[in-house]
């Protein structure tokens, strides 16, 4: 690809202009980026989207009617492999997060904006194209069937050397034609996990997931094998492939900071060119295949690391959490303690401290959650007659592989359970959709970003607003904001322009308009007759 065909969008023509005399100028430099179009709100840019193709979107966030990030969105359904530069007046670290989670590689302030941080910008683009189609070509020329029957077999023999089904001499024999030149000789594992699984699975069809897997297996050979060691990857988990590589010699420290590069290069290969979101995790050194179960078991302990991190994360020997028999005792400690002191009247008020005790506290991931599993059955079984816990349904935490998965999961589960024992009968679909909503006030939501996160059709989440709260979906985003707005208001004073960005709003007249739509007054006047006037009653 020699040319990176761009299209403008920002409501502001000051703006567009200014971008246009860039291009203007790329141009009279012969530099290889082309201006196609120009579009001044999200919807007239969805429909020159889909008329021009164009490979890279220079978009502003705030818009009327849609935004930015809904932009992205929608265009990545119907163009995955467009790329997205952000152009906001807002440094807000809200909108950086949306756009980092959703691939956007470059998220630029307005003002100042520079040319030079523009052309490097999209210089970085087209670097990340042509490293994409590159890879792309040559998994193309890869002889498919034979290396995939490859992988195929390399990961039944690996399964039965870890189940014990395959002795170490008979591994030895039987690699020697799967994997040649491989040496179980100072080596290790690495695991692979797919960050959220489950968005994947929601997101490709089964024949595509196997394709990209297979994408993914011939990075991570292409990677551990760097330098011509030899190395081979397969999946063993559906959503955890491993690769065992030779390590270098060195000291241990080095052996570490190799193998860390070795992660970090795994990941930002498949963030790259697959755009799938992994956690790595290393073993240490092992020698002779008697060592293979061990070195698994280590690389997938080093990956429970990550629970507590971020997506993206690279654990190593040396980056291992210290886990303190203490913080176990406190968990159990302060569950058990909970478990007691619970009633059908407190159980709304309960939830806080056990996540404030999540944050706090490190214990090993898959023995955190097994116990608040089995604890959870306990739970309904004391809150719940045994016909509800029937009718409720198992529950399990083990998809949950970060703590923030398991923190949405708990309040999920938690606001069905409360709404089970205070008898009110809401779906927990919109249990869901309730508590996403007052998570997000302050962001941009809408009734398909809301059903995507609770995997339903957006159609049909629109009827059950209306058929469970007997209000449509924006008049409930609506009233939402603006009880959040008052809530702020008995606080402290606000002008209108911080108490509408405070509660998502970005235009202050409508902010004031929706106001006295709702409450029969302005935020002016509600200071004087309710908050004040609720102060000096106090």
């Amino acid at each position: 690809m020699k040319e990176v065909t761009c299209l403008i969008v920002d409501d502001e023509p000051p703006m567009v202009q200014r971008l246009e005399s860039y291009f203007h100028r790329w141009a009279e430099r012969k530099l290889p980026f082309r201006l196609v179009g120009r579009a001044y709100s999200a919807d007239e840019a969805l429909e020159l989207a889909d008329q021009l193709r164009p490979d890279l979107i220079i978009t502003d966030i705030v818009m009327p009617g849609k935004d930015g990030i809904a932009l992205i969105r929608e265009v990545r359904e119907r163009q995955p492999r467009v790329e997205f530069l952000i152009l906001s007046a807002y440094s807000d670290f809200a909108y950086a997060k949306q756009a980092i989670a959703m691939g956007v590689f470059e998220y630029l302030v307005k003002v100042p904006l520079r040319e030079e941080d523009v052309l490097a910008a999209l210089n970085k683009a087209r670097d990340n194209m042509l490293a994409r189609e590159q890879k792309e070509q040559l998994l193309q020329s890869l002889s498919g069937s034979a290396k995939e029957n490859s992988h195929r077999l390399r990961k039944q023999l690996l399964e039965e050397l870890l189940r014990g089904e395959v002795s170490p001499s008979a591994m030895e024999r039987r690699s020697a034609d799967l994997v040649q030149g491989f040496e179980p000789r100072h080596y290790g594992c690495f695991a692979v996990r797919f960050d959220d699984y489950e968005a994947f699975c929601r997101t490709y069809s089964p024949a595509d997931r196997n394709t990209l897997k297979y994408a993914m297996l011939n990075i991570m050979e292409e990677v551990l094998g760097s330098n011509g060691r030899p190395c081979y990857a397969c999946e063993i988990q559906t959503n955890v492939l491993v690769g065992l590589t030779a390590f270098r010699r060195g000291s241990e420290g080095q052996i570490d900071r190799d193998n860390y590069e070795l992660g970090v290069r795994i990941h930002d290969a498949i963030q790259t060119y697959l755009r799938q979101s992994v956690s790595i995790g290393v073993s240490r050194a092992h020698n002779g295949w008697e060592q293979a179960v061990a070195a698994h078991d280590e690389a997938l302990a080093a990956l429970s690391d990550t629970f507590y991190a971020s997506f993206g994360m690279v654990i190593t020997p040396n980056r291992r959490i210290a886990y303190a028999e203490r913080d176990w005792r406190d968990v159990i400690e302060s569950f058990e303690q909970l478990l007691e002191r619970v009633t059908a009247v407190s159980v709304g008020e309960e939830l806080a401290p056990l996540l404030h005790v999540l944050h706090s506290c490190r214990v090993p991931a898959d023995q955190l959650l097994g116990y608040i599993e089995t604890w959870w059955i306990r739970l309904r079984q004391r809150l719940l007659p045994a016909s509800q816990t029937a009718e409720a349904g198992p529950v399990s935490f083990a998809e949950c592989t970060h703590l923030h998965q398991l923190v949405e999961r708990l309040r999920t589960e938690w606001e069905q359970l409360s709404r089970r024992v205070e008898g009110s009968g809401l779906r927990a679909e919109i249990v869901k959709a309730i508590r996403f909503v007052d998570d997000h006030l302050t962001e941009s939501i809408s009734l398909a970003l809301v059903a995507e996160h609770i995997h339903l059709n957006p159609s049909y989440v629109s009827e059950l607003f209306k058929k469970e709260l007997g209000i449509n979906f924006t008049d409930y985003v609506s009233g939402r904001r603006i009880e959040r707005a008052i809530e702020l208001l008995r606080k402290r004073e606000y002008s209108n322009l911080e108490l509408a960005e405070a509660v998502g709003i970005q235009n202050e007249k409508y902010f004031c308009t929706l106001f006295k739509k709702i409450t029969g007054t302005s935020p002016q006047k509600f200071v004087v007759t309710g908050w004040r006037g609720r102060r000096e009653e106090g």
